[in-house]
């Protein structure tokens, strides 16, 4: 299975092999351009009618279709804070 990561490389490649734009990716999706790149990007979860439509639109395999549901993970914990200079503070 591919991972997110694998995934959001995957939809960047396919968005500019296809020479697509954010707002015509977005239109299939049916949300706007801005909540669409967030969600290919990885910091949102689509549903599965949005997966499958952003998976048409860029020939993505079904392992993508089910990492595009998948609630993204937010948060500092895979950050190691107890040394704030880490942190770029």
């Amino acid at each position: 299975m591919m991972s997110r990561a694998e995934v959001t490389e995957l939809v960047v490649t396919r968005r500019l092999e296809k020479k697509l734009s954010w707002a015509a990716i977005a239109e299939a999706v049916g949300q706007s351009k801005e909540w669409t790149t967030a969600a290919l990007l990885g910091q949102m979860t689509l549903t599965e009618e949005q997966a499958l439509a952003a998976a048409r639109v860029l020939d993505l395999p079904a392992d993508a279709v089910v990492q595009l549901q998948v609630v993204p993970y937010k948060g500092l914990s895979l950050i190691h804070i107890s040394e704030p200079t880490r942190l770029g503070m």
